[in-house]
Parts: C-alpha cells; structure tokens; sequence
C-alpha cells in the first residue's frame, strides 16, 4: 500500500498455487474494493514446474545437474526448462500488452504476484536481456518484490529495483562445472560410437 500509493487504482494478476493466491489476498485486503479494478488467475505465470513427482532420493543430483547446465535451459524429468517458462511469460506478455494498449488500464497500477524464476524471466524477457546475463541474477526472497515505474516523457518502464547479482566467483564456479560436464557428455558420446563401430566390426568377423 505504501509502495503503490492509497488512491492509486489496482489490477491484479495471481499465479494459481496456494501461496501466491493467499499473498495477493492479503495485499488486496489493504485496498478498497473500487480501488481494484480487476483480480485475474492466470496460469501462465505459476512457477516452474518439476515434474508431477519427485525422487526425493536423486533430488541432489537434479539440483546439482540443474546448477552445471544453467537455470535456463535445464529442463527436470517430466517438467520443464527455465526456457518453456521464458514462453509461458512471452504469451502472458502479449496478453498483458493488449490489455494495457486498451482503454481499460489507463495508468492503473499492475501488480504479479508470481513465482522467483517467473519474475526474473519476465525482467529478462521484458527488457531483452541475453540468457548469460540472466543466470548472472540471483532469486528473489520470499515475498520479495520488483518494481517498473513508467517514465511519463517516453512511456518505457525503468527498473526500480535493484537486483542481485551473482558473485564472479561463484559464475565461474559454474562456468567450470558446466565445461566439465560438456566434456564428459562428449567422451560418453565418443566411447558409445566407438563401442558401437566395434561391435558392428566383431559381427562382421563373425
């Protein structure tokens, strides 16, 4: 309420997992009900999804793996790839751009209550970032929040948060472990072939 500001008018959007519905209950308790325009589900910007169920057991290894490959492009068993929820935001983008080209949203406040990794996809997506520097940002802390205030001379968003970034030590830590797997992935590749060659020779010797 003080960030948004008392008489200022509201249109919400709300991830359909359970926290993110009861956190933008609570936010909209602290508003009149004229001041809210519109409270909106969309599934779109939930968070990434896992899989359906997860292997507590093999959990570490997933985390690490994820953490070798990238945020981005790593996708889990069943689930999906920080670059399937980069669509998602994309399609809630062009919803959400024609709503505000509409004579509905004229300069009302839009609040997402979504998820850590939406919210860095939608930054990364919104202002064109490349996927390098995307895994340069850090996750937000629970009920954390990032603000783009709109310049009224030039009608672009400015963002009003600063964000955290990795440390250098820490990307080349993983600079170094996703080369060592990059090499391992090619030796496993290169001793299946030759695996494969010899066993095609062994048959023709038979």
């Amino acid at each position: 309420k003080k960030l948004i500001g008392i008489n200022e008018t509201l249109i919400c959007y709300f991830s359909p997992f359970r926290r993110s519905k009861e956190t933008c209950e609570l936010i909209c308790e602290a508003f009149s009900k004229e001041k809210i325009l519109k409270i909106r589900e969309d599934p779109r910007i939930r968070e990434q999804e896992w899989g359906n169920f997860q292997d507590l057991a093999k959990r570490e290894i997933t985390v690490a793996e994820r953490q070798k490959i990238g945020r981005f492009f790593y996708r889990f068993g069943n689930g999906e790839s920080g670059a399937d929820v980069y669509d998602r935001v994309s399609l809630f983008m062009d919803s959400l751009f024609r709503e505000m080209d509409s004579n509905l949203m004229p300069n009302t406040n839009i609040l997402i209550v979504s998820h850590g990794l939406f919210m860095r996809l939608f930054l990364m997506r919104f202002y064109r970032w490349s996927v390098e520097r995307f895994h340069t940002l850090e996750n937000f802390n629970n009920c954390g929040y990032c603000i783009l205030e709109r310049d009224d001379q030039d009608g672009s968003f400015i963002l009003k948060t600063e964000l955290k970034i990795s440390s250098e030590q820490e990307l080349l830590k993983r600079k170094d472990s996703k080369e060592k797997l990059n090499e391992q992935n090619l030796n496993e590749e290169i001793n299946s072939i030759l695996h494969t060659i010899k066993t095609e020779n062994d048959k023709k010797k038979a």
